[in-house]
């Protein structure tokens, strides 16, 4: 997930609105499918309706909802086809100490999606927080590249064949940092300066060859200036990795989004899209909730501006077909970190996500499959 609290105090409203009138006109939205029936979502879900047009749609998961909430997880199946753990893949759950490496977290989730036949991806192999303290104690530029090789390898070869994604490399981008191609001041980069991403793909290509290995990162959503600016960050890194054959495959756009705000140009989405799959990689929307902690109270008013943000993104998103798949970060809104980082004025609990807290379809769920429907079919 993203630094986004940090990131939302430095935005006042005001200057987060500001420029509305003059960004680029929109794309023009496909048609609009009609909503599945009841018989018809129940039978299939999200994900099935992804899957008709060659996509998929899955979800995060929290440790706690997958030990403590049967209700949710029962959910979850009929639902997704994927699915992503919030924590257990990160270094804090893998490493508690330097020898020792503890999967029994990820393998919970593992678990589950074995028995419900739901792939899995990994999140994230190299990032700048969730780091256990004898890591960050410990890296220096010596040993930086055997610590970050042993462990990828470790935990890469762990897991294969039994993955189908990695973040290998997650939130790598802060070009405020003034770092050579954007890169932020993280300990791999401190200790290692850009080669630790050319590590990091190298052995985790070596470890799992058949797993799709990503860059993750937030921030690439908006007509801001900011957004812009890693935008472009984003493809020169992008450009100078595949440049050098380093075996990235695919980008992770998060999409932490947010229904307050104005400036979502569907021509610079897709503009961007393009520029990615120029260069022969994919794309995934990796970890989508859509914040309403600026919208007045009222639920309807609330889940309807959340259902038309989501399905103006989907639609300059989706229009190409490099962009594989959709995860939400989370399911229902019974869990979601945006209660915690970024919270309502009025502490009511926010809706970012498909369901509600009572497992029922909301709007957002609607428009997700009307824009998997409308999309163009994937190879």
């Amino acid at each position: 997930m993203a630094d986004l609290a940090r990131r939302s105090l430095l935005l006042t409203p005001a200057a987060i609105l500001a420029g509305a009138a003059t960004a680029a006109p929109p794309v023009k939205p496909a048609p609009r499918a009609a909503p599945p029936t009841p018989r018809e979502a129940q039978a299939n879900g999200l994900h099935h309706l992804a899957q008709a047009r060659g996509a998929f749609y899955g979800c995060a998961i929290d440790q706690n909802v997958l030990a403590n909430d049967p209700a949710y997880m029962a959910q979850v199946p009929r639902e997704a086809g994927m699915l992503v753990s919030e924590t257990a893949f990160k270094w804090a759950a893998l490493r508690p100490r330097p020898e020792t490496f503890d999967y029994a977290p990820a393998e919970a989730l593992m678990s589950f999606a074995a028995k419900q036949k739901l792939a899995v991806r990994g999140h994230a192999l190299v990032w700048h927080q969730a780091n256990p303290k004898w890591l960050v104690d410990m890296v220096t530029p010596d040993n930086a590249e055997p610590i970050l090789s042993a462990h990828i390898r470790t935990t890469v070869g762990h897991f294969r064949n039994r993955l189908v994604h990695w973040d290998v490399a997650n939130e790598v981008l802060w070009p405020q940092d003034g770092n050579k191609l954007g890169l932020r001041n993280s300990i791999w980069q401190k200790a290692m300066g850009p080669r630790f991403l050319d590590v990091a793909f190298q052995r985790c290509a070596e470890a799992d060859p058949k797993a799709l290995r990503c860059i993750n990162d937030y921030g690439l959503d908006y007509a801001w200036a900011e957004d812009e600016t890693k935008r472009g960050a984003m493809l020169t890194l992008l450009s100078d990795l595949t440049s050098r054959n380093i075996p990235v495959q695919a980008v992770g756009i998060q999409a932490h989004l947010d229904a307050g705000v104005q400036e979502l140009d569907q021509t610079k989405l897709a503009k961007f899209c393009a520029d990615i799959a120029s260069m022969g990689l994919k794309i995934l929307i990796t970890e989508l909730d859509i914040r309403d902690n600026r919208l007045p109270a009222d639920r309807a008013v609330r889940d309807a501006a959340v259902a038309a943000h989501g399905r103006a993104y989907l639609d300059a998103m989706l229009s190409n077909p490099n962009v594989l798949g959709v995860l939400t970060w989370g399911l229902s809104d019974r869990r979601t970190w945006l209660n915690d980082e970024l919270p309502r004025a009025d502490k009511l609990p926010q809706r970012p996500l498909p369901l509600d807290t009572e497992m029922v379809r909301k709007p957002f769920y609607t428009e997700i499959g009307n824009a998997f429907a409308s999309a163009p079919m994937r190879a």
